[in-house]
């Protein structure tokens, strides 16, 4: 079993980044949305199908809990990367001062190594929390 921890602080109140991981459904954050974007359901247990080109990456959201600001959603089907089982976790702490996104995830490597996958993950977290970082703070 393979794991992979990013975190970074955030120069924007921790409610307000909060406010954006929770909505499992929007992806504004991303470039262009997140391209084609479908919602199924709301709250633990919907999905959201990103299409990105050829690949459907389906997430499944399993958790949100509010009042620990924490998030954790599963990829069943599509994962952008050489693993399966992945199951991720989004944290945010911090205050009206600023505040600090910690996304940590856990699979099995599947066509690559433990290394390899982690790099590839961590990579993709550090991009896509810069992201999120410059939609809550204007940057």
């Amino acid at each position: 079993m393979g794991n992979a921890t990013v975190k970074k602080s955030i120069p924007a109140p921790a409610d307000k980044l909060w406010a954006l991981v929770a909505d499992f459904g929007d992806t504004s954050w991303m470039p262009g949305g997140g391209g084609s974007v479908e919602v199924q359901g709301s709250g633990p247990g919907m999905a959201r199908i990103i299409n990105a080109g050829d690949t459907k990456i389906r997430e499944v959201l399993e958790t949100c809990n509010a009042a620990e600001r924490t998030l954790v959603y599963t990829i069943p089907e599509g994962v952008p990367f050489p693993v399966e089982n992945y199951r991720s976790t989004m944290t945010v702490t911090g205050d009206e001062n600023g505040s600090e996104l910690e996304w940590t995830c856990s699979f099995e490597p599947n066509g690559a190594t433990d290394a390899e996958a982690t790099a590839m993950i961590e990579g993709m977290y550090g991009t896509m929390i810069g992201w999120i970082s410059d939609t809550v703070s204007g940057g």
